[in-house]
């Protein structure tokens, strides 16, 4: 890969490197941009890295450029009046990349595990996105659901309408008997009797029967226009408790003390690497009753060496508790920037809830108009129709309609009454074709419900198992006389000959490994990075184990990066003897 990097971080001044295939080793003193160079490969796999946290502070332009394979990947950064814009083109984008191919003193995992916390439930959860599957099962359960009480509707409506078809048969035989046995007896004054008073009643229980209708369709849709107005009154009363301005103002401000905090932390713990190194130097001086200094060579008396030692010693007592402390509140505002951020996407679900909800209003609202509209249109065809009937019946007064006629008419009217319901119901053939094709559809669901559950458990597994299979072989690689696993209810649990420790009291070098552990096992489990990089997180190793430690990192990606602080600018690649594999 060829990178070139300008005015990103601390780097003002064009940056052009190759990097090869494999380990490579990047030392160089502080200052020299080692840690811009990292974010600058990180920032091409995540979005989430923006562009004001790139650019360098007195630049207007800052441009990042990977060539890998003829492929070129940029981001391009302009500021243009105090505003960034930015061009770019990722390699890939994905969040997961900040915790799983960036392994630095801000590596969210390394954070909590220094900080001796050992629930790593989260970690599996986001890197497996055990929770996005865990979301979809229960969406497509919920469709299932659905499909299900729909199908049994059908089902009820099917069995209505063959009930309804088999009277409407009885029925026309029973007209159709009447209707025979009225024409060896009827007169031509029964007949006009009939025929009047048949059209006149169909069409006004026609009448009537869909003004039925409407009006109890217009209180069931009013029943639902109250409801959607009381949600939509309760679901925006609880967004005016905060807006999302203000937790948008706190979750950057939490970040800004992150970056703060950080930064403090790395000073700490370069401090404390001198102060040991000069605590080191002074207790050999004590041992060997040194009588020159070892830095300037002035002369010192054999007996202050210990009191010197004393002095030391407080010093790193008290900058090691300001660590823990620091490192103890990293923790605590990452845990509160992760509540804000899930608050901030709750925000946003209820303001397209409460969108969804005025949508469906309206359209209440226009169908009830639409539905008075009807029914008083209705109404006045019923007046009209009186009157008309009431005109022509005075003519026929007097008459009367024999038994067989009225027994005809109610008939029909009974007849009319079942087609009107099996048009709403629909024709039984159609309803089975509906049938079937939900039943496809429960099937078609339940195939995925069960995919998802075996992908699920698998994912739920797979990190766990991967951590016991590397675990133990990378601690002896690493000369740590430890045995790490996770339990069932995914506590971090580490042992030393067979008893249990707590995190907190393991060396800095020991706990960042076991993170290290965790993020290799997660790679090999969800994720596949195009490079891992490691930022100034190996300074706690002592040379031996930092060579032990590039021979671990063999394999894991195609490119590796590993940049640690030195007196002297050194790059290379792991030896032949490094390469192994785990």
């Amino acid at each position: 890969m060829k990178l070139r990097v300008s005015n990103i971080g601390g780097i003002t001044e064009p940056l052009e490197l190759e990097i090869m295939p494999g380990v490579m080793s990047y030392e160089a003193p502080n200052a020299y941009g080692k840690t811009s160079l990292s974010k600058s490969l990180i920032s091409l796999l995540t979005s989430s890295i923006k562009p004001e946290d790139l650019l360098n502070v007195f630049s207007d332009n800052g441009e990042i450029e990977l060539i890998e394979e003829d492929n070129t990947y940029y981001r391009k950064i302009k500021r243009i009046k105090g505003k960034i814009t930015e061009e770019r083109q990722l390699l890939m984008d994905d969040d997961r990349a900040l915790l799983l191919s960036y392994f630095s003193p801000e590596n969210k995992l390394l954070v909590q595990v220094l900080a001796g916390e050992d629930n790593v439930e989260w970690f599996i959860s986001t890197t497996s996105k055990i929770n996005e599957i865990k979301a979809k099962k229960e969406e497509l359960e919920k469709l299932l659901n659905d499909a299900k009480n729909a199908k049994d509707e059908m089902q009820k409506n099917y069995n209505i309408a063959i009930e309804l078809q088999q009277r409407l048969v009885a029925i026309d035989r029973q007209i159709e008997k009447l209707e025979k046995e009225k024409e060896t007896g009827s007169t031509i004054i029964s007949n006009t009797v009939q025929t009047i008073n048949i059209t006149r009643q169909n069409k006004l229980d026609e009448i009537n029967s869909k003004i039925n209708v409407r009006r109890e369709e217009l209180e069931r849709t009013k029943q639902k226009l109250e409801k959607a107005e009381a949600e939509i009154k309760e679901k925006e009363s609880k967004l005016k408790t905060e807006t999302k301005q203000e937790i948008e103002k706190e979750l950057k401000k939490i970040e800004e003390e992150l970056r703060s905090l950080t930064s403090k932390r790395s000073e700490l713990e370069i401090e404390l690497k001198v102060l040991e190194r000069v605590s080191e130097e002074i207790k050999e001086a004590d041992q060997r009753h040194a009588s020159s200094c070892y830095v300037c060579g002035s002369h010192v008396d054999p007996e202050t060496w210990k009191s010197r030692s004393e002095v030391i010693s407080k010093e790193l007592s008290s900058k090691t508790n300001s660590l823990e402390s620091l490192r103890s509140e990293i923790v605590k505002l990452n845990n509160k920037k992760q509540e804000l951020e899930i608050r901030l996407k709750d925000f946003d679900r209820m303001e397209n809830e409460i969108l969804e909800l005025k949508n469906s209003y309206d359209a209440l609202k226009t169908k009830i108009d639409t539905l008075q509209f009807q029914i008083q249109d209705l109404e006045r065809q019923k007046r009209e129709m009186e009157e008309k009937f009431n005109r022509t019946g005075e003519g026929i007064a007097g008459m009367k309609l024999s038994p067989i006629d009225e027994r005809i008419n109610e008939l029909k009217k009974k007849r009319s009454e079942i087609i009107y319901d099996l048009q709403n119901l629909g024709v039984p053939t159609l309803i089975a074709e509906k049938i079937s094709q939900k039943e496809r559809e429960i099937q078609n669901l339940s195939e995925q419900i069960d995919k998802y559950t075996v992908d699920f458990m698998k994912r739920l597994r797979s990190a766990k198992e991967e951590f016991m299979r590397i675990s133990n072989f990378i601690l002896k690689e690493m000369e740590f006389n430890l045995n790490a696993e996770i339990t069932d209810d995914n506590k971090l649990v580490v042992k030393r000959n067979g008893a249990d420790l707590d995190i907190k009291k393991l060396s800095s070098s020991e706990r960042t490994t076991i993170a290290l552990i965790l993020i290799i096992s997660a790679l090999k489990s969800y994720f596949q990075t195009p490079y891992f990089v490691i930022d100034e997180s190996a300074m706690t190793f002592d040379q031996k184990r930092y060579e032990k430690l590039l021979k671990v990192l063999t394999g894991i990606s195609k490119y590796v990066i590993v940049t640690r602080s030195s007196e002297k600018i050194n790059v290379r690649k792991a030896t032949k003897e490094l390469r192994a594999s785990s």
